[in-house]
């Protein structure tokens, strides 16, 4: 258990199989369950906290200062961290971000700053007009990306370590898991599974099926070009998911172990969310709501995987969390 991130349930939940076919055993990973309410929690968490102890162990006298740039959930997950370690906390978002999370970052002390149309322009600002007018002689910044760090993979790899921990105490042989969706922003999350998955001699044995939204489908369109790739802009719903780039990790993994990608529409994942809220009671953002589409589209996660998925079979499903959405 860290100060910083939660240990979360992997639990089964039933979803209801087309007529005339059978369904493969989903279980859902509740990373809504972590203290900025998103899996973001576990990486970001572990950037500041191993950052800030090596500053203090340097006996440099300089105080850690955390400033992150985000579209909200990252933001929120440094600020949560912060609060925790009693750091102070700059977080910049773009003025696409939703109000309520501007509010929710601030509720932590934290100084939030809005400004930029979008997430680049906002870590622009942060690096050229916040960042550099530090005084380097008193303050030690941590800079906190909202996914390109090996540290915040590390955080998010221990994913990987409690589910195969979890399926155990459950009696579920790990060959019967035949792959882990999860959604896709710019490869943080993605970039952590397969590096957990690797430490237990699973990479090349459970695939992963990433997905995302139509409008911010950067991951699928590098995929299929063969190089990465950047949008100019974002037009998505799921903006929790709203990158125009992914990491080259991200890409080197994919192509290493052959990952799959699927592409759904705004209009869908929003009926999905819609439904996921009917049946647990659980309120998810679009962003989460991508991956548990493929539990009640098993058409579009057989496609991806290549073949027919049966009752006895498990896939996990990364529940990622968010809390931008009410």
């Amino acid at each position: 258990m860290s100060l910083v991130y939660n240990k979360t349930p992997l639990l089964r939940k039933f979803f209801q199989a087309p007529k005339g076919k059978s369904a493969p055993q989903f279980f859902l990973k509740y990373e809504c369950l972590q203290p900025s309410g998103s899996f973001k929690s576990r990486g970001i968490g572990n950037l500041i906290l191993k950052s800030a102890t090596a500053i203090n162990k340097s006996a440099s006298g300089k105080q850690p200062h955390v400033f992150a740039s985000s579209g909200g959930n990252a933001g929120y997950a440094a600020a949560t961290a912060c609060k925790t370690l009693s750091l102070p906390c700059t977080v910049v978002v773009p003025s696409a971000t939703k109000q309520r999370m501007v509010e929710k970052i601030r509720e932590t002390g934290a100084e939030v700053i809005v400004n930029g149309a979008h997430w680049k322009e906002a870590d622009t600002y942060l690096k050229g007009n916040v960042m550099n007018k530090l005084d380097q002689a008193r303050v030690a910044p941590i800079y906190v990306h909202p996914f390109d760090n090996p540290l915040i993979w590390e955080g998010h790899s221990s994913m990987v370590d409690e589910m195969v921990e979890s399926l155990e105490q459950q009696h579920v042989a790990l060959d019967r898991v035949k792959a882990i969706v999860c959604s896709v922003g710019g490869g943080g999350l993605y970039n952590g599974l397969i590096q957990g998955l690797e430490r237990h001699g699973l990479a090349d044995k459970v695939p992963i099926v990433g997905v995302e939204t139509r409008g911010c489908h950067v991951f699928n369109t590098s995929l299929r070009l063969g190089r990465v790739v950047a949008f100019d802009k974002i037009n998505t719903i799921a903006t929790s998911l709203g990158t125009a780039n992914i990491s080259a990790q991200t890409f080197a993994y994919a192509q290493k172990y052959g990952t799959k990608s699927v592409v759904v529409d705004d209009i869908d994942v929003v009926e999905t969310c819609l439904k996921y809220t009917q049946s647990s009671n659980m309120v998810t953002e679009p962003a989460c709501g991508a991956a548990i589409h493929l539990a009640y589209h098993t058409e579009l996660l057989e496609g991806a995987l290549g073949h027919k998925l049966h009752a006895d079979d498990v896939v996990l499903v990364i529940a990622c969390g968010g809390s931008s959405n009410t």
